[in-house]
């Protein structure tokens, strides 16, 4: 936990590799009765969606109106496709199926639903590294022979417009670097073929990165846009039992993000063991910075095939189960989807089961993964996507709405009730305790909680960080003592008791 000295908080980051040590003063957070939107759109919880093959092109998403067609043939690496579009067309016709696919995606968008029916807090934003600044940065990167076709199909400025628009429906905006050269995983999603994950392999790619990419990216989209809430640094990184590679890049980009904008969410993989990454940012004091992201998909291994869907949805506490009290959460990624030899297990109606099972998510995730979630996805070039898609889960009610009350309060008859419990619960078994301080804790978390729902009917999220930086706050002005798990106490059952839905 971080210590507190009046206006600051002082972090100490020391590279992998031996890299420069320098601390990095992240900015107090505001009072309840003083929070900002821009504080609130990088806390809050999230109900959100991707926007899968706006920008990182996936062909099972979008094939025809993209370049992911060539001749009929389908390509499902967008370096290939690209590629050869460019045997029998200019860079100028290439760029430009590229950018109307852009502008039709985004203008299909319906944002009324989205923020007046789905009532969603934030998009997530897969880009690639070639994406950035319209392809600017591609020296010695696998892109760079194709940086003319992105700097004339300007997926930047669309991006630009995009945050934007968000923006004025309250909507928050998550960019994620789905796409590192040379892969963090075996995926085409990294632009590339690999056969392997390389770019944990190699030192220039990463130092690319976190030397001229995520600068960019900070100081032309996230610095100047408030509803910008986090910066994810890679996508789905390959378990790795030593991870030396992982750890080395995002010590860096932790680094360099928070010298450039102290306080903007770092979003990093749990490469499919989410303790390992929970111990490493507890360790290196990123925890009050850093977001966890996991994917939750029960389609693709042979353990979830092997079972019915009932089974994959009773186990769900136990396969979800992250340590929130260590690190904070989000899941990046999920859907309604199984796989057809778990449904050929599985007997009773279908789409009440997808029902159970989205449901089921939802509830888990509420507890575990503090910073929400962002459903995959929203469009698709033909038809709804079915138990892929966000409106179909939305409509058939599978998926939670927020709901919306301007008028929210938190009856003071209920905090005197909490603390006349508190203080009763411990009348008598000991001496010389100091109540007040988890009458201190749940008074401030009501307030908090009040402020957040404020703005948009928000909740207060990433608990861990949140809660971290309110205690150091509260030390600092009333000092530390034995009883500061009273104070523990009174702010967590606050949380537990008023920031829910």
């Amino acid at each position: 936990m971080l210590s507190s000295l009046k206006n600051k908080f002082e972090h100490l980051k020391v590279s992998e590799k031996g890299g420069k040590e320098f601390s990095t003063t992240l900015p107090q957070l505001p009072s309840s009765k003083d929070l900002d939107k821009s504080t609130i759109y990088k806390y809050r919880y999230n109900y959100g969606v991707n926007l899968g093959a706006l920008f990182v092109l996936e062909p099972w998403i979008f094939s025809k109106e993209t370049v992911c067609t060539v001749d009929n043939k389908e390509y499902d690496c967008e370096f290939d496709a690209i590629s050869h579009h460019l045997k029998k067309h200019s860079k100028e016709d290439v760029a430009k199926i590229l950018s109307e696919h852009y502008k039709k995606y985004i203008d299909r968008i319906d944002w009324k639903w989205l923020s007046e029916d789905a009532h969603l807090t934030a998009l997530r934003i897969p880009i690639g590294y070639w994406h950035v600044e319209n392809g600017k940065h591609l020296d010695s990167l696998p892109f760079a022979p194709l940086r003319n076709v992105y700097e004339l199909a300007k997926p930047w400025e669309q991006l630009a417009g995009l945050i934007e628009t968000a923006k004025k429906h309250n909507i928050g905006v998550l960019i994620d670097l789905h796409g590192l050269p040379g892969g963090a995983n075996c995926d085409s999603l990294s632009g590339s073929k690999n056969c392997e994950a390389g770019f944990f392999q190699k030192e220039k790619y990463m130092t690319k990165m976190f030397k001229d990419i995520l600068p960019a990216i900070v100081e032309t989209m996230t610095l100047h846009n408030e509803n910008v809430i986090g910066l994810q640094v890679v996508n789905e990184a390959c378990f790795d039992n030593n991870a030396k590679g992982e750890k080395f890049y995002y010590s860096e980009a932790i680094n360099t993000i928070e010298k450039l904008q102290p306080g903007l969410p770092v979003v990093i993989s749990d490469g499919w063991w989410p303790q390992q990454w929970a111990d490493w940012v507890k360790e290196k004091n990123f925890s009050e910075t850093v977001v966890i992201d996991s994917h939750v998909y029960r389609c693709f291994s042979d353990s979830d095939k092997s079972k019915d869907a009932n089974t994959i949805i009773k186990e769900l506490p136990n396969t979800v189960n992250f340590p929130r009290d260590d690190a904070d959460y989000t899941v990046g990624e999920f859907s309604g989807v199984l796989d057809g030899q778990t449904w050929d297990k599985t007997s009773g109606d279908r789409d009440s089961t997808v029902q159970k099972y989205v449901q089921a998510q939802a509830s888990v995730f509420s507890h575990v993964a503090s910073w929400g979630w962002f459903f995959w996805t929203l469009q698709f070039e033909y038809g709804d996507g079915g138990e892929w898609g966000l409106a179909p889960m939305m409509q058939r009610g599978n998926l939670p709405k927020r709901p919306h009350d301007d008028g929210f309060q938190i009856d003071k008859r209920k905090i005197d009730s909490i603390i006349q419990e508190h203080e009763g619960y411990w009348d008598g078994k000991g001496k010389n305790f100091e109540h007040w301080r988890f009458e201190d804790g749940l008074n401030t978390a009501a307030n908090d909680i009040i402020a957040f729902r404020k703005f948009d009917s928000s909740l207060i999220g990433r608990w861990h960080s949140w809660k971290s930086q309110r205690r150091a706050e509260y030390i600092s002005a009333k000092k530390d003592s034995k009883f500061m798990w009273e104070w523990d106490e009174g702010y967590q059952r606050g949380l537990d008791e008023f920031n829910r839905y």
